[in-house]
């Protein structure tokens, strides 16, 4: 709406700024109405969960889509895609809230109804078919192959961004690294709007990284990592290089990602030794087996993250 009256960089600017006080502030306010962790039962020091508030992504998704609202032209687009962030972020929030979690299946069927939402939003709007891969070289798929590919990249997408939530800061850093690559990308192939909301995402999960520092105070819970890894499944989708995924999300993608693949095998083919000795996520194997601290868990990650997605960046606007 301030578009109107901003150009787009300047709102964008100030979107960031008010993004990250915002989150500061209401964060310290919205402790008290947020449903208490039990603990993770499997989870390396998962008792240290216990008893603190649990779903805090409730309070920066919205606050994302608020800003995002007021700061960043509005289209059709855009308001679908507030619409599923809230969705996943809802999905994830009652099963937090829940004395009994959610089945897999439950949660797997409701992420797939907001991927094809979302795919069938984006080539909607987008129409474009075709995988840029490196150096002018592409590949067109047909529009059926490409949507059940994207469906799918998407799901992966959730799934192993909600696995990797499980260390203090861990997943908040990784992702606002990779959102502000995003960005990076987004400004050289001049898409200003998806570069804004990346950078309000990314200046909302410092806000959020800022009031939360280790010992943290809250758990940002499945309401906040599916839909951060549905919005960035989404913006990777829109740079038309998706397989830079692997890079600028490489580190999220494989720490959350082992324990989907040794879960499949095990369900599929009952190889109870596949992976026998790889603690996961693979967060917990470095902190249980290679007794690494939290802090040197999420600096390495970080530090690892980055290198790829500048890497990442280099490839996207070859």
């Amino acid at each position: 709406m301030l578009t109107t009256f901003l150009d787009l960089k300047t709102a964008v600017f100030l979107g960031i700024i008010v993004g990250f006080f915002v989150t500061l502030f209401v964060l310290k306010k919205a402790l008290l109405t947020l449903p208490k962790d039990q603990g993770r039962k499997y989870a390396v020091n998962g008792e240290l969960s216990k008893g603190k508030p649990r779903g805090g992504g409730v309070v920066f998704v919205i606050i994302f889509t608020i800003i995002s609202l007021i700061f960043i032209p509005i289209s059709a687009e855009y308001i679908i895609v507030y619409a599923l962030l809230l969705a996943a972020m809802l999905t994830g929030y009652l099963d937090d809230m829940s004395k009994i979690p959610w089945g897999e299946v439950k949660k797997g069927l409701l992420d797939l109804v907001i991927c094809i939402i979302a795919v069938v939003t984006y080539c909607n709007f987008d129409g474009n078919y075709t995988i840029y891969l490196w150096n002018g070289l592409t590949l067109a798929l047909p529009p059926v192959l490409y949507m059940l590919i994207a469906v799918f990249f998407l799901w992966v997408s959730i799934n192993v961004t909600n696995c990797t939530d499980g260390v203090d800061g861990l997943l908040g850093t990784l992702s606002s690294i990779t959102m502000a690559a995003l960005a990076a990308i987004f400004f050289m192939t001049a898409q200003i709007g998806e570069m804004g909301l990346c950078l309000i995402f990314a200046a909302i999960l410092l806000g959020y990284l800022a009031y939360n520092a280790s010992p943290s105070k809250l758990i940002m819970g499945d309401a906040g990592s599916r839909a951060i890894g549905l919005f960035i499944g989404i913006m990777v989708l829109k740079t038309h290089v998706p397989l830079i995924y692997f890079l600028i999300g490489g580190i999220i993608f494989v720490d959350g990602g082992i324990g989907l693949v040794k879960l499949l095998v095990l369900r599929i083919f009952k190889a109870k030794n596949f992976l026998r000795n790889i603690r996961t996520p693979l967060h917990d194997h470095y902190r249980k087996n290679k007794d690494w601290s939290d802090t040197q868990v999420v600096t390495r990650y970080a530090v690892l993250h980055i290198i790829l997605c500048v890497i990442g960046v280099y490839i996207a606007v070859m």
